[in-house]
């Protein structure tokens, strides 16, 4: 198993830092630029689904960062549409599988599930890398009334810069599965956002107590 998790993980890292530059061949789309969170989104020919990108710069710690941002146990504390979230498994130091639950985002919508490969790779001096993408798990079986969504591809990518600020982007694809509206799922790109804004304040405020 854990050598189909590495082939797993490093063919998605892979796939990832092909495309993660703004380069005009990656035909990156500026979605919105405001309050410092550059959001891009381009499409998926794999599955037809946006890919968003959102990159921002914060006075955080990298390693710090990136070990809390892929916890999910860790999740519900800062994000109001997140559920609940537990540790299955530490394959290893740097490699974990964890069950996540998101809040329906409509009351005619069900809520999303996942279960998630993560593996922390460091990159350089004060510069981290996170892999993420779904798998199935016996210890995370179907949960009645609860769609299982997929994770095709999620990274965050962590450098610290010379003004003492980090670099912080995160890319994903995540495909909700069943029968939910492309509006809701367009909004893909602004939550995402939104997700690095809340782990950014709630880290930065509980570190100044």
């Amino acid at each position: 198993m854990q050598n189909n998790y590495d082939q797993l993980l490093e063919e998605t890292k892979t796939k990832i830092l092909a495309i993660v530059e703004l380069k005009p061949e990656n035909q990156w789309t500026l979605d919105t630029n405001k309050d410092g969170y550059a959001i891009y989104t381009r499409n998926n020919p794999d599955n037809g689904l946006k890919i968003n990108r959102t990159e921002t710069n914060a006075v955080v710690n990298p390693e710090e960062f990136i070990n809390f941002v892929i916890d999910m146990t860790k999740k519900k504390e800062y994000d109001s549409n997140f559920q609940e979230g537990r540790l299955i498994s530490k394959v290893d130091q740097n490699t974990f599988i964890f069950y996540a639950r998101g809040k329906p985002p409509t009351f005619f919508v069900d809520a999303r599930d996942f279960c998630i490969l993560t593996r922390v790779y460091k990159l350089g001096e004060d510069h981290y890398m996170t892999i993420s993408k779904s798998i199935e798990h016996p210890e995370a079986p179907a949960v009645k009334g609860v769609q299982r969504g997929e994770i095709v591809f999620q990274a965050w990518i962590v450098k610290k810069l010379p003004n003492g600020q980090s670099n912080i982007i995160i890319i994903g694809n995540m495909n909700p599965k069943g029968d939910i509206p492309k509006a809701i799922i367009n909004q893909g790109a602004q939550l995402q956002a939104e997700g690095v804004k809340k782990a950014i304040e709630y880290l930065t405020k509980n570190n100044k107590k």
